[in-house]
Protein backbone atom coordinates (compact mmCIF):
# COMPACT_ATOMS: atom_id res chain seq x y z
CA UNK A 1 0.00 0.00 0.00
CA UNK A 2 2.87 2.36 0.76
CA UNK A 3 4.30 1.66 -2.69
CA UNK A 4 0.99 2.45 -4.35
CA UNK A 5 0.77 5.75 -2.44
CA UNK A 6 4.34 6.63 -3.40
CA UNK A 7 3.56 6.03 -7.08
CA UNK A 8 0.54 8.31 -6.85
CA UNK A 9 2.81 11.10 -5.65
CA UNK A 10 4.75 10.92 -8.92
CA UNK A 11 2.61 12.82 -11.45
CA UNK A 12 3.57 13.31 -15.09
CA UNK A 13 1.17 16.16 -15.96
CA UNK A 14 -1.57 18.41 -14.60
CA UNK A 15 -4.34 16.65 -16.49
CA UNK A 16 -7.28 15.63 -14.29
CA UNK A 17 -7.46 12.15 -15.77
CA UNK A 18 -5.59 9.17 -14.42
CA UNK A 19 -5.72 5.78 -12.78
CA UNK A 20 -8.08 7.09 -10.08
CA UNK A 21 -10.67 8.40 -12.54
CA UNK A 22 -11.57 11.17 -14.95
CA UNK A 23 -12.13 14.87 -14.52
CA UNK A 24 -15.88 14.19 -14.63
CA UNK A 25 -15.52 11.54 -11.90
CA UNK A 26 -13.73 14.07 -9.70
CA UNK A 27 -16.40 16.71 -10.31
CA UNK A 28 -19.18 14.24 -9.47
CA UNK A 29 -17.40 13.16 -6.29
CA UNK A 30 -16.92 16.75 -5.12
CA UNK A 31 -20.50 17.72 -5.91
CA UNK A 32 -21.86 14.63 -4.14
CA UNK A 33 -19.81 15.49 -1.06
CA UNK A 34 -21.03 19.08 -1.15
CA UNK A 35 -24.58 17.78 -1.31
CA UNK A 36 -23.98 16.17 2.09
CA UNK A 37 -22.31 19.28 3.51
CA UNK A 38 -18.78 17.86 3.18
CA UNK A 39 -16.01 20.09 1.84
CA UNK A 40 -13.26 18.55 -0.29
CA UNK A 41 -9.66 19.64 -0.42
CA UNK A 42 -7.22 18.28 -2.98
CA UNK A 43 -3.82 16.74 -2.26
CA UNK A 44 -1.83 18.71 -4.85
CA UNK A 45 1.75 17.94 -5.91
CA UNK A 46 3.54 21.05 -7.19
CA UNK A 47 7.12 20.38 -6.13
CA UNK A 48 7.98 17.58 -8.51
CA UNK A 49 7.02 15.10 -11.18
CA UNK A 50 7.96 11.44 -11.26
CA UNK A 51 11.35 9.96 -10.59
CA UNK A 52 13.69 9.52 -13.54
CA UNK A 53 16.12 6.89 -14.78
CA UNK A 54 19.64 6.72 -16.09
CA UNK A 55 21.04 9.10 -18.65
CA UNK A 56 22.81 7.70 -21.69
CA UNK A 57 24.98 10.73 -22.30
CA UNK A 58 27.17 12.54 -19.79
CA UNK A 59 25.74 15.97 -20.47
CA UNK A 60 23.95 16.86 -17.25
CA UNK A 61 26.72 17.98 -14.97
CA UNK A 62 26.71 21.77 -14.69
CA UNK A 63 27.02 23.34 -11.25
CA UNK A 64 27.25 20.15 -9.26
CA UNK A 65 24.45 18.25 -10.98
CA UNK A 66 24.36 14.47 -10.94
CA UNK A 67 25.36 12.32 -13.91
CA UNK A 68 24.55 8.67 -14.44
CA UNK A 69 26.47 5.83 -16.08
CA UNK A 70 25.18 4.35 -19.31
CA UNK A 71 22.86 1.44 -18.78
CA UNK A 72 22.17 -1.55 -20.97
CA UNK A 73 18.95 -3.44 -21.47
CA UNK A 74 18.15 -7.14 -21.33
CA UNK A 75 15.84 -6.69 -24.31
CA UNK A 76 17.00 -7.94 -27.72
CA UNK A 77 18.84 -5.26 -29.73
CA UNK A 78 15.93 -4.78 -32.10
CA UNK A 79 13.67 -3.91 -29.18
CA UNK A 80 16.00 -1.71 -27.19
CA UNK A 81 14.97 1.91 -26.94
CA UNK A 82 17.24 4.96 -26.66
CA UNK A 83 14.63 6.46 -24.31
CA UNK A 84 15.41 5.06 -20.90
CA UNK A 85 12.58 6.96 -19.22
CA UNK A 86 10.25 9.76 -20.22
CA UNK A 87 12.39 12.15 -18.16
CA UNK A 88 15.85 11.55 -19.66
CA UNK A 89 16.05 11.45 -23.43
CA UNK A 90 18.74 10.40 -25.84
CA UNK A 91 18.71 12.94 -28.65
CA UNK A 92 18.83 16.72 -28.84
CA UNK A 93 15.46 18.41 -28.88
CA UNK A 94 14.55 18.76 -32.59
CA UNK A 95 12.61 21.99 -31.94
CA UNK A 96 15.17 23.86 -29.84
CA UNK A 97 18.48 22.08 -30.63
CA UNK A 98 19.07 21.98 -26.88
CA UNK A 99 20.75 19.09 -25.11
CA UNK A 100 18.49 16.30 -23.89
CA UNK A 101 16.59 17.25 -20.79
CA UNK A 102 13.53 16.37 -18.72
CA UNK A 103 10.48 15.96 -20.92
CA UNK A 104 6.87 15.55 -19.81
CA UNK A 105 4.87 16.11 -23.00
CA UNK A 106 1.47 16.36 -21.31
CA UNK A 107 2.61 18.86 -18.67
CA UNK A 108 2.45 22.03 -20.78
CA UNK A 109 5.71 23.25 -19.29
CA UNK A 110 9.07 23.20 -21.01
CA UNK A 111 12.10 20.96 -20.85
CA UNK A 112 14.09 23.69 -19.10
CA UNK A 113 11.52 24.20 -16.34
CA UNK A 114 13.20 21.76 -13.95
CA UNK A 115 16.11 22.05 -11.57
CA UNK A 116 19.14 19.98 -12.49
CA UNK A 117 19.58 16.71 -10.65
CA UNK A 118 20.94 17.54 -7.18
CA UNK A 119 20.54 15.14 -4.25
CA UNK A 120 18.42 16.52 -1.42
CA UNK A 121 20.78 15.52 1.36
CA UNK A 122 20.39 18.30 3.91
CA UNK A 123 17.60 19.75 6.03
CA UNK A 124 19.37 23.03 6.80
CA UNK A 125 20.59 24.36 3.42
CA UNK A 126 17.68 26.36 1.97
CA UNK A 127 19.05 26.19 -1.57
CA UNK A 128 19.19 22.40 -1.51
CA UNK A 129 15.82 22.15 0.25
CA UNK A 130 14.18 24.18 -2.52
CA UNK A 131 16.20 22.94 -5.50
CA UNK A 132 17.26 19.39 -4.70
CA UNK A 133 15.45 16.33 -5.98
CA UNK A 134 13.40 14.92 -3.09
CA UNK A 135 13.86 11.13 -3.12
CA UNK A 136 15.13 11.42 -6.69
CA UNK A 137 11.89 12.97 -7.98
CA UNK A 138 12.22 15.39 -10.90
CA UNK A 139 12.17 18.80 -9.22
CA UNK A 140 10.11 21.54 -10.89
CA UNK A 141 11.48 25.09 -11.01
CA UNK A 142 8.56 26.94 -9.40
CA UNK A 143 10.46 30.23 -9.57
CA UNK A 144 9.63 30.51 -13.28
CA UNK A 145 6.59 32.57 -14.17
CA UNK A 146 5.33 30.18 -16.86
CA UNK A 147 5.48 27.31 -14.36
CA UNK A 148 3.54 29.36 -11.81
CA UNK A 149 0.95 30.18 -14.49
CA UNK A 150 0.49 26.53 -15.38
CA UNK A 151 0.27 25.40 -11.77
CA UNK A 152 -2.17 28.17 -10.89
CA UNK A 153 -4.38 27.16 -13.83
CA UNK A 154 -4.29 23.57 -12.54
CA UNK A 155 -5.42 24.67 -9.08
CA UNK A 156 -8.14 26.92 -10.49
CA UNK A 157 -9.43 24.03 -12.60
CA UNK A 158 -9.97 21.99 -9.44
CA UNK A 159 -11.61 24.90 -7.66
CA UNK A 160 -13.96 25.22 -10.64
CA UNK A 161 -15.11 21.65 -9.96
CA UNK A 162 -16.11 22.65 -6.45
CA UNK A 163 -13.01 21.87 -4.39
CA UNK A 164 -12.58 24.05 -1.32
CA UNK A 165 -8.80 24.08 -1.13
CA UNK A 166 -5.58 22.14 -1.13
CA UNK A 167 -3.02 20.24 0.86
CA UNK A 168 0.32 20.98 -0.83
CA UNK A 169 2.58 17.95 -0.80
CA UNK A 170 6.28 18.52 0.02
CA UNK A 171 5.63 22.22 0.66
CA UNK A 172 8.87 22.47 2.63
CA UNK A 173 10.71 22.02 -0.66
CA UNK A 174 8.99 24.93 -2.43
CA UNK A 175 10.14 28.38 -1.40
CA UNK A 176 7.54 30.53 0.40
CA UNK A 177 7.97 33.18 -2.30
CA UNK A 178 7.07 30.66 -5.01
CA UNK A 179 4.02 29.37 -3.15
CA UNK A 180 2.84 32.91 -2.48
CA UNK A 181 3.25 33.83 -6.16
CA UNK A 182 1.34 30.75 -7.31
CA UNK A 183 -1.56 31.45 -4.94
CA UNK A 184 -1.60 35.09 -6.01
CA UNK A 185 -2.06 33.92 -9.59
CA UNK A 186 -4.86 31.64 -8.41
CA UNK A 187 -6.56 34.64 -6.81
CA UNK A 188 -6.13 36.70 -9.97
CA UNK A 189 -7.53 33.93 -12.17
CA UNK A 190 -10.51 33.68 -9.79
CA UNK A 191 -11.38 37.31 -10.48
CA UNK A 192 -9.47 38.73 -7.54
CA UNK A 193 -11.31 36.83 -4.80
CA UNK A 194 -10.79 33.35 -3.47
CA UNK A 195 -13.85 31.23 -2.59
CA UNK A 196 -15.37 31.93 0.83
CA UNK A 197 -14.58 28.40 2.03
CA UNK A 198 -11.07 28.32 0.56
CA UNK A 199 -8.27 26.89 2.68
CA UNK A 200 -4.73 25.59 2.24
CA UNK A 201 -2.61 23.20 4.26
CA UNK A 202 1.16 22.85 3.80
CA UNK A 203 2.95 19.56 4.37
CA UNK A 204 6.24 20.19 6.18
CA UNK A 205 8.69 17.39 6.95
CA UNK A 206 11.18 17.41 9.81
CA UNK A 207 14.63 15.90 9.48
CA UNK A 208 13.30 12.58 10.72
CA UNK A 209 10.73 12.39 7.92
CA UNK A 210 7.89 13.20 10.30
CA UNK A 211 5.11 15.23 8.74
CA UNK A 212 3.23 18.09 10.27
CA UNK A 213 0.85 20.50 8.64
CA UNK A 214 0.54 24.25 8.58
CA UNK A 215 -2.82 25.82 7.77
CA UNK A 216 -2.38 29.12 5.96
CA UNK A 217 -5.89 30.15 4.86
CA UNK A 218 -9.30 30.12 6.63
CA UNK A 219 -8.24 27.72 9.37
CA UNK A 220 -10.70 28.53 12.16
CA UNK A 221 -13.67 26.53 10.90
CA UNK A 222 -11.89 23.33 9.86
CA UNK A 223 -12.35 20.25 12.00
CA UNK A 224 -10.29 17.04 11.69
Amino acid sequence: MLFVDYVRYQPVSYNLDGRMGTREDLRDLIQTCRGFGVRVFIDAVLNHFTGAGNDMNQHRNPNGCVTWRNKTSSAPPERQSPFYTHAYTYQDNPNTDLDPSNEFPAAAIGTDDFHCDRPLNTWTDLFILNNGWLLGLTDIDTSKDNVRERQAAYLVDMLSLGASGFRFDAAKHISPQDLSAILKKVQTKMGGKLPDDFFVWLEVLTGKRISFYVCVFNCDNILF
